[in-house]
């Protein structure tokens, strides 16, 4: 039985792997899509932590959260 169930798991590897392929030769991408930073949001961002707000409620301000305004806020000025 245990025969029987590893060659299952091996050619359902297989499927999925040929799935996959066949999905990105026809241009489907896989994972989290890539975000561009929002260059207004950013310069706001800054803005208002200059005037001594905290993350939370800056990112409430400009729709974004807590973690993205740090991150923001770490990005090097352009």
């Amino acid at each position: 039985m245990s025969a029987f169930a590893q060659l299952e798991r091996d050619q359902l590897a297989e499927r999925t792997k040929a799935g996959l392929s066949v999905a990105a030769a026809n241009g489907r991408k896989f994972g989290r899509p890539d975000i561009t930073p929002d260059h207004d949001a950013v310069k706001r961002a800054r803005h208002l932590r200059g005037q001594g707000l905290a993350p939370a409620d800056i990112g409430k301000i400009i729709g974004a959260s807590r973690a993205t305004v740090y991150r923001y806020l770490a990005m090097e000025e352009k």
